[in-house]
């Protein structure tokens, strides 16, 4: 077993690596001239970073970007923050596992050192000494906890390179603070030798994953490689996470912007993990390779396009509650911050306004921007399967992919979402858990989507937490009015629909069939937080059919919601059941509908089926 002392040697004296190491643009900037930013944007959005740090000295973190949590002072490090219970502190990480009956997320949030942040935030606000003290006292009881290579904290190769961000982003935030004393600088050095080797040695299956694993070790490696560059390899770490980076960077991210993972905030996370990247090229005096620039301009664009005023976007995939930089009162759901920052990067742009710009300001400094709000294109990004159609009075998101070139993350195929008078009223119900004990999992399956599923089956096959098979993808088809596309998921089955959008609202049409003319029993259900938003969904059958609504249903798992990685709600689900050999279901939001032979008449007008 290594010991803290056989990292860090070769590091420059503190005194010297204050003065002369890579600086990020909050290292250099004055903390007074942007308290008063800090201050205007708190009132704004009614959230105190200084309250967030004095709870921390409580002993309350807020984990998964959610609610505060009781988990000591010092932090508890390796016990459950989901379940309570505790991890081996002292096994070598290879003889740790993540796949029991407790959920290892758990034991890896607060290590992630998301609560760097409100610290950061905070000092900047008000100036108390007390929270860099804290700062330091709390990664020093970290390292104490947590020798090299032991304990379930170190598992993860892409937990410890966003801890190293984390660290790295504090170490410079109080870079000149008195608190940053010599033997401090010395210990983070220790810390970003450690986490190199850990992700260096392991590179290899990190960039087998091919989603945001190999990504963020990539970049943990560039991390360490620039801000101590006088550690043995750290121009080999700066080398080799370049090279890594953007080879997945060309694997990863399609033409259209899309992002392995298929999922809205994975992608929040890959955008803020490239936007990290190019504040360590340009600390270092360079910037990103031009290919690595041109495909994050698309996934900037491609989130972009999916925001809605309040700043939320249409939810699919997987989400655990990652977000890099919370470096704003905005809520989790908000992306503002996150795309803000990234428009202004990558694209000299920016968003109207707002609170949101604090992440901008602390990760960037004052950079230009343009001088009015970038305009948005109606999305389309058909080769990622994401489309949306837009209304006055609000939108229609359409999950389908017409092809999987990394495995897909949910059975969400032909999944749609309706937003309407600014709420979201049928939607995707999240990420409750990628290893819950009570059966809901990780939500992902089609009986929660908004589709129609088969003979209670699925259009693919659960083979593993993160593996479905086969790879059911969509085939699009001509739709003049909005979108179609159908699959065969189902064997012997057909299921084709259509989102149209009209001057009245939107009308999803769906119909299911046997290919050899065999019946069927076909379920069409409706997610929603609330009974209310769901009522207003005018639903029409061909055939006799039965209706139903749930909430909370624990005994079938299903009509539940979570809004944050961890936590679940009571929702409500909407279902309709018919059986027959061709079946159609017509759905409509803020149009009147009735289904008459081989048409469908909105307001009056026949549509043909």
């Amino acid at each position: 077993m290594q010991a803290w002392t056989d990292f860090g040697l070769a590091a420059t004296a503190a005194g010297e690596w204050r003065n002369r190491a890579p600086k990020i643009p909050l290292a250099r900037l004055n903390r007074a001239d942007l308290a008063a930013h800090l201050d205007d944007w708190s009132l704004q959005c009614g959230h105190s970073p200084s309250a967030e740090s004095a709870a921390l000295s409580r002993g309350f973190c807020r984990t998964f970007s959610h609610e505060l949590v009781e988990v000591g002072c010092p932090p508890r490090w390796t016990q459950n923050v989901i379940s309570g219970d505790s991890a081996d502190p002292h096994c070598h990480w290879s003889h740790s596992r993540d796949d029991g009956v407790d959920d290892i997320k758990g034991v890896w949030e607060l290590s992630r050192f998301s609560w760097v942040f409100p610290l950061v935030r905070a000092w900047v606000l008000d100036g108390d000494d007390r929270h860099v003290e804290r700062f330091w006292t709390t990664v020093e009881d970290w390292k104490k906890h947590n020798p090299p290579n032991r304990g379930p904290n170190w598992m993860c190769g892409q937990e410890a390179s966003l801890r190293l961000i984390a660290l790295t982003f504090g170490l410079q935030a109080f870079r000149y603070h008195p608190a940053t004393t010599d033997a401090r600088i010395l210990l983070v050095a220790r810390i970003a030798h450690a986490t190199a080797e850990r992700i260096q040695g392991h590179m290899p299956y990190a960039l087998s994953q091919k989603n945001n694993h190999g990504i963020s070790e990539a970049i943990g490696l560039m991390t360490a490689g620039v801000f101590w560059p006088t550690l043995p390899e750290a121009s080999t770490w700066r080398r080799q996470g370049l090279q890594a980076l953007q080879a997945q960077v060309a694997e990863l991210v399609a033409d259209d912007g899309g992002f392995s993972q298929h999922s809205t905030n994975y992608h929040r996370l890959f955008l803020q993990l490239l936007v990290w990247a190019e504040i360590v090229c340009r600390a270092a005096g360079s910037t990103l390779p031009p290919a690595i620039r041109q495909k994050a301009v698309a996934a900037t664009d491609f989130l972009a396009d999916l925001l809605e005023d309040d700043g939320t976007v249409p939810r699919y995939g997987a989400d655990d509650g990652a977000n890099l930089f919370p470096l704003s009162g905005m809520g989790y759901q908000d992306f503002r911050p996150a795309v803000g920052a990234a428009l202004v990067l990558f694209k000299g742009e920016r968003l109207p306004a707002g609170p949101w710009d604090e992440t901008a300001l602390l990760l960037l400094g004052p950079l230009a921007a343009s001088s009015a709000p970038s305009v948005r294109t109606v999305p389309n990004h058909s080769n990622s399967g994401v489309s949306v159609l837009r209304h006055h009075r609000g939108a229609a998101f359409f999950r389908a992919p017409a092809e999987f070139k990394h495995r897909p993350a949910q059975a969400d195929q032909l999944h749609v979402s309706f937003r309407w008078d600014g709420e979201w009223i049928a939607e995707d119900p999240g990420t409750y858990s990628y290893n819950s004990p009570d059966g809901l999992g990780a939500l992902a399956s089609a009986v929660h989507h908004n589709v129609v599923t088969v003979n209670k089956l699925e259009p693919m096959r659960r083979a593993g937490r993160f593996l479905w098979l086969p790879w059911t993808t969509c085939v699009p088809l001509p739709e003049a009015s909005g979108l179609r596309a159908s699959h065969c998921g189902y064997a012997g089955y057909r299921t084709d629909r259509r989102v149209l959008v009209r001057p009245g609202g939107f009308v999803v049409i769906d119909r299911v069939s046997g290919l050899l003319a065999q019946s069927g029993r076909f379920h069409l259900r409706w997610h929603g937080r609330g009974r209310t938003g769901l009522e207003q969904l005018a639903i029409v059958c061909s055939e006799t059919s039965e209706q139903k609504y749930f909430t909370g249903d624990s005994s079938a798992g299903r009509a539940w919601h979570s809004t944050h990685y961890g936590a679940k709600a009571p929702a409500w689900c909407r279902e309709i059941s018919a059986a027959g050999a061709n079946v159609i279901f017509v759905t409509s939001l803020g149009c009147a509908v009735r289904l008459e032979n081989e048409s469908v008449f909105i307001d009056g007008e026949e549509v043909a089926l």
